[in-house]
């Protein structure tokens, strides 16, 4: 058991880089709002951001055997890795 911890550990360690991508994007967009009280955002920008959340979820819950979705009998869905 503590063996599939550290793997695990190790797997999100090296996936972490979609997510740091994703916060320095999200930054991005807010020094862009010239320190406006309402960030607009485009949507191509939020479909991004939440592919790049899916993806990481998806490989997570893959690695560890299965999560919310796999119980609730929901069919997974499929995001589009664009590289």
């Amino acid at each position: 058991m503590e063996n599939k911890e550290v793997n695990v550990g190790k797997f999100v360690g090296r996936h972490l880089s979609q997510l740091k991508v994703l916060a320095r994007m999200l930054e991005h967009e807010l020094e862009g709002s010239k320190g406006a009280a309402e960030v607009s955002i485009d949507r191509e920008v939020v479909e991004s951001a939440l592919d790049t959340l899916e993806i990481f979820v998806d490989d997570c819950d893959t690695l560890t055997g299965g999560g919310r979705r796999a119980k609730s009998g929901e069919p997974k869905p499929v995001v589009a890795r664009l590289n």
